[in-house]
């Protein structure tokens, strides 16, 4: 019996593997029926050699008239059945610009965000894409593994999370800026390697905050947003629903608290904080409450632009987190 295992996704190797097959057994046929008349001939070696093609063409043809049933199994299995060494699902890779997006009308509406008051509330600050950067400025260029991407940490959103931490701490935050580079050399995978990085912390955080830059789409409308003789980069906040995970994010909580952030910005601001966006993966927002994703402009912006998002952010992000102090 011939079995193949099929990973769901991966249905053009079975089809390339069921053609090379075919032209196998029609050589094999070919190469006896080619020889037939030397099967009649008892020569020598001739007489061996044939019946030993004949057999083989038998045994070819066999296999590929055999029904799918009996002769060939093919087993589908789908990407996210697979199991990991301790038997739990396995999903498919995580990737926010590419991950479905869930439709506004199914949001349920956002909660009252009650953080327990704190006069020095912890936050986290990493990056799951460590290497993204913006657009090259010709007085203070980096250099790119890629386009948009560096592992200059000077020019990458790194800066920005360091810009942000630094903004947090003069406001009364505690804060970890954690620099590891999830990226390596796997993009698919970066996810898995920082929750890993999450889940080393022995005390929990008041706020886990990933952030990225986000990738430039045409309609998105104005990119910089010029306020009071600034440029910013518009910022957007990403909650996930973990749709295909078995531990769920705290997507209520997470959702309450990114609108909140989201109004916050825009009254002090507006126009800088784009409408939250919610997407089918969790994107590490399991470890606790409150998690967010913020994308903090896209591959069009200035670091610049991107740095001076920052101020507005604090402030809110602060301005939630204390603004509810005893």
């Amino acid at each position: 019996m011939v079995r193949f295992r099929v990973i769901k996704g991966s249905r053009l190797l079975l089809g390339a593997a069921v053609v090379a097959l075919a032209l196998v057994v029609c050589l094999l046929a070919l190469r006896f029926f080619a020889s037939g008349d030397a099967a009649t001939t008892p020569v020598g070696g001739d007489l061996v050699k044939s019946e030993a093609q004949e057999e083989e063409a038998r045994a070819a043809l066999a296999v590929l008239a055999a029904p799918l049933s009996g002769g060939i199994e093919i087993s589908v299995v789908d990407e996210d059945e697979k199991a990991d060494e301790r038997g739990q699902a396995t999903p498919a890779p995580e990737n926010e610009h590419t991950d479905q997006t869930v439709p506004p009308l199914q949001l349920d509406p956002a909660g009252e965000v009650d953080i327990a008051a704190s006069s020095a509330p912890r936050v986290l600050i990493y990056h799951t894409h460590t290497h993204e950067a913006y657009e090259q400025a010709a007085d203070d260029p980096y250099v790119a593994l890629e386009a948009w991407r560096t592992a200059d940490a000077q020019h990458s959103v790194v800066r920005v999370g360091a810009e942000l931490a630094q903004l947090l701490r003069e406001r009364g935050c505690e804060v970890v800026h954690d620099t590891t580079d999830h990226e390596l050399d796997d993009l698919s995978t970066a996810y898995a390697r920082s929750e890993q990085t999450l889940l080393s912390y022995d005390e929990p955080f008041d706020l886990y905050i990933d952030l990225h830059r986000d990738a430039y789409v045409e309609g998105m409308g104005e990119n910089v947003l010029r306020a009071d003789g600034v440029d910013y980069a518009k910022l957007m906040m990403l909650i996930g629903e973990g749709e295909n995970f078995d531990v769920k994010p705290h997507f209520a909580e997470n959702y309450a608290f990114a609108c909140a952030l989201t109004d916050a910005l825009n009254a002090a601001t507006p126009g800088i904080c784009r409408d939250v966006l919610v997407k089918t993966n969790r994107y590490n927002q399991h470890v606790g409450v409150y998690a967010i994703l913020v994308e903090v402009g896209n591959n069009r912006n200035t670091l610049v632009e991107a740095l001076n998002a920052m101020q507005p952010l604090a402030e809110a992000i602060s301005g939630i987190l204390i603004a509810q102090e005893a």
